[in-house]
């Protein structure tokens, strides 16, 4: 993974953030039973393959009474959504049964393009209007 240009590390924390905080802010009175944990800026919850190998996708969600993974979620950026991430969204989709991305609006034909390689579960697209980000399912790949 290479480093993002700093002003994409703002962008990146910010949908990660805004995913947290209200699409994917469990444990909630509806859905007890599930944790969110961020991995960025800080690594908060490995997930491992069956080798052993850890991975920190941006949100992993857990269901806390079976101790399984519910769902990966990996925000990308401009710079980031290139053919090399395509081996982490490989692995992402064998880990959870439930693996979408995130990426800029205005990107949706590169990644329709990328994602015919990978098995998503979904995409959504987020942009910023005034001042606040957004997030749209665009779906299919």
């Amino acid at each position: 993974m290479e480093e993002r240009p700093i002003e994409e590390q703002l962008v990146h924390q910010e949908i990660i953030d805004l995913l947290k905080k209200s699409i994917y802010n469990y444990p909630n009175a509806s859905r007890p039973t599930l944790m969110t944990f961020v991995n960025h800026p800080l690594k908060n919850k490995a997930v491992r393959d069956n080798e052993g190998s850890e991975y920190y996708p941006d949100i992993v969600i857990i269901n806390t009474q079976t101790n399984k993974i519910v769902m990966i979620g990996e925000v990308e950026t401009i710079s980031s959504l290139n053919e090399s991430e395509i081996g982490h969204w490989q692995t992402f989709t064998k880990l959870s049964p439930v693996f979408y991305l995130f990426y800029p609006k205005g990107q949706y034909s590169r990644m329709s393009e990328l994602c015919k390689k990978v098995p998503l579960t979904g995409f959504f697209e987020y942009e910023k209007i005034n001042s606040q980000y957004t997030v749209a399912r665009r779906w299919p790949c």
